[in-house]
This record gives structure tokens, sequence and C-alpha cells, in this order.
């Protein structure tokens, strides 16, 4: 495989990958460009009138809470203006839904308990946080994570 640049002067910048079929090392290929463009750059937060700007890697998960989405990092909780369908757009691939209420960052997660009802439990790595996820969302959770992670 040939990795070459093109410059062009004018029109919009792109990523053109040419074979001969799509297998599965191009589609991992395709998901590590766009979760390296995604998950560059940080998003506007807030705690009361204070705007932060916090990285995308160091966000665990959001969750929904009285109307109001949050965002959790290791040492805190921001206000989100984001609504949950649109973090989903704008995270990089790793992070995803759930449960109805919560996107989880897989790169973070340092364990799932399950419960008899088949909802969970998440915890993250380096923190105390906790996130549950629903029993619909558990298969979608585990082969993301083997994807993701192994």
């Amino acid at each position: 495989m040939k990795i070459r640049t093109e410059t062009v002067p004018d029109g919009d910048e792109e990523i053109v990958i040419r074979c001969k079929e799509r297998t599965d090392k191009i589609i991992l290929l395709e998901s590590l460009i766009e979760n390296a463009l995604k998950s560059r750059g940080e998003l506007p937060l807030y705690i009361a009138n204070t705007e932060y700007y916090i990285s995308k890697n160091d966000i665990l998960f959001f969750e929904t809470n009285d109307g109001k989405i949050y965002a959790h990092t290791k040492d805190g909780m921001y206000l989100s203006t984001y609504r949950l369908f649109e973090i989903e757009n704008i995270m990089p691939s790793y992070f995803i839904r759930i449960s109805k209420s919560a996107i989880a960052n897989i790169k973070m997660i340092s364990s799932l308990r399950r419960e008899l009802t088949g909802n969970g439990e998440i915890g993250f790595k380096g923190s105390e946080k906790k996130v549950y996820f629903s029993r619909g969302y558990y298969k979608l959770l585990r082969d993301k994570i083997e994807e993701i992670r192994l």
C-alpha cells in the first residue's frame, strides 16, 4: 500500500482511499482517520457563567439530568449546550450511546457490572464516577469495546 499526498491550491480538502475492494482493513483505516479528525479539538462546556474548553478525550461520559446535558471528566462535571444527538455526531466513534440518556467514552471504561435485570453500571479509569447502561444497549457496548480496545 502506498501513501501519497497531493496539494491542491483551490477547493476543499478531501481524503481519498483507492482500493480494489472495501476490505476490513480499509474500513478500519477509514474509522481511524475519522476518529483522528473528530478527536482533535475541545468542546465549550460551562460551570455557572464560566466557559471552559475541555478536550474531547478527557470526557468520560455525557448524561441528561433535569433536562440538561452534563459532561463528566475525572475531576468535574460541566454543563453542555449540545443535545445528545448532536454529541453523537461531533464526538469520535469511541463515544457511544449506552442508554436513552447517556453516552460513554469506550476508551475510558474500566469495568462493567450487570444486574439481574440486564441493566448495569460502568466504572471509569482513574475516577470513582459511575454511569448506568440499559440492557438494550449492552450488546452494542460489548461489541464496540471489543472493536476499539482489542
